[in-house]
């Protein structure tokens, strides 16, 4: 999630939410940090995981050597004008799609031979050797080395092979900590960075909540961030007339409110729409989610908030195309497909038009205000004060 004049993990909304993570850590809390996919295939949730791990107190858990293949979610985004190549998988010999075509996966087939566990790996980094007595379990060894003592373990779980033994470490070595007796300022702390899929589904309903916070990246962007992605499109106008000025102002502002969360539309729109609302529609047409296989939520769903998404939201979070966005469950104008969408593109332009309105009207009706008694005797004034005291039956309210 890259751009020429942005980096997603220097946002305002991003660094406020990693350093909430970070103050958990610091309490002495393990965190369990909940990323959509599409976060993780453009790159940004590796870059947000950078810069926990920054910190001075971090242990990473080096990847496995073994990686296990398996199916992940890919959302794509398609310029209209032209048709993408197809993915590897969807290619047949002859270089167009056959579904009657079975597709051999090219290379060796993924296995998990010598494939070695968390624990195992972080006993090679804390260069603890395990005795026979204590070789069956090494998150005790983890729990009970003075190294760790105060230490966050930090492990990418969309990088390993097994969602049990990333549970068995979350669970049982916060376990063997209390165990011992350690306050929560000794205690090695875990952080896991991981998708829905990368954690086993008991996990979430059975963390300790005294040892483990869980945080979801849902409302991490907010208003302020997208005007930050958008805010080239405002270059080059403020020195413009006061009528382009203005014409302008309204523009961002709308671009803002119809992008909402979907920073990567902000972008493409703040660098190729022109401003004007006759051509908007067209502008997210040429920006499409392609993605077929994202469950539109109804549109019930769509009012609930909270800490994280609800369970029908989740298959649309997961490809990044709804988020809480200045306290409201947003989806993207520019997923492929979705119900009203031309209804729903009106009322969000009616709204930026709204927002940067206003302020404008405010600024004018005072302006006027300030001149009128500026230039009016007192006895105007007081005529006009007394009939704005007066009710609609013509008699004056009392003042007592």
């Amino acid at each position: 999630m890259r751009s020429t004049h942005w980096e997603f993990e220097s946002l305002p909304g991003p660094r406020r939410y990693l350093e909430d993570v970070s103050t958990d850590l610091d309490e002495g809390w393990s965190c369990l940090w909940l990323v959509p996919d599409d976060l993780v295939h453009r790159g940004a949730a590796i870059d947000l995981l950078g810069v926990l791990e920054a910190r001075d107190d971090t242990v990473r858990v080096p990847a496995p050597e073994v990686r296990v293949g398996f199916q992940e979610f890919r959302p794509t985004v398609e310029l209209a004008g032209g048709i993408g190549a197809l993915p590897d998988w969807a290619r047949s010999s002859l270089g167009v799609l056959d579904p009657d075509e079975p597709v051999e996966p090219e290379g060796p087939a993924p296995t998990t031979k010598n494939a070695t566990s968390v624990a195992e790996r972080l006993l090679q980094v804390v260069g603890e050797a395990t005795s026979v007595d204590h070789a069956d379990e090494p998150l005790a060894l983890l729990a009970a080395s003075n190294w760790l003592r105060g230490k966050v373990v930090v492990i990418c779980a969309w990088d390993e092979n097994d969602p049990e033994d990333i549970a068995s470490v979350v669970t049982r070595l916060t376990a063997h900590s209390k165990e011992r007796g350690l306050t929560p300022a000794e205690r090695p702390r875990v952080l896991v960075a991981a998708r829905l899929g990368d954690l086993p589904g008991w996990l979430l309903e059975q963390v300790d909540s005294i040892t483990t916070k869980v945080h979801w990246w849902w409302g991490a962007c907010g208003r302020l961030d997208t005007a930050v992605v958008a805010s080239r499109f405002q270059r080059g106008r403020t020195r413009a007339p006061r009528t382009e000025f203005i014409r302008g102002l309204i523009a961002f502002e709308v671009l803002v409110e119809v992008a909402g969360p979907d920073l990567l539309l902000a972008d493409c729109l703040a660098s190729s729409w022109d401003g004007r609302m006759a051509t908007l529609g067209e502008q997210i047409d040429a920006f499409k989610h392609t993605d077929t296989d994202v469950l539109l939520p109804q549109r019930h769903a769509l009012r609930s908030g909270g800490d994280r998404p609800a369970a029908e939201l989740r298959p649309a979070w997961m490809a990044g195309m709804v988020d809480l966005w200045d306290g409201q469950v947003r989806m993207s104008p520019a997923l492929q497909g979705k119900p009203g969408q031309g209804e729903e593109i009106t009322a969000l332009v009616w709204r930026g038009q709204n927002r940067a309105l206003t302020p404008l009207i405010d600024g004018c009706r005072a302006q006027l205000e300030k001149q009128i008694r500026a230039r009016a005797n007192h006895t105007v004034i007081a005529e006009l004060l007394r009939e704005h005291r007066v009710n609609g039956q013509g008699r004056e309210r009392s003042t007592l």
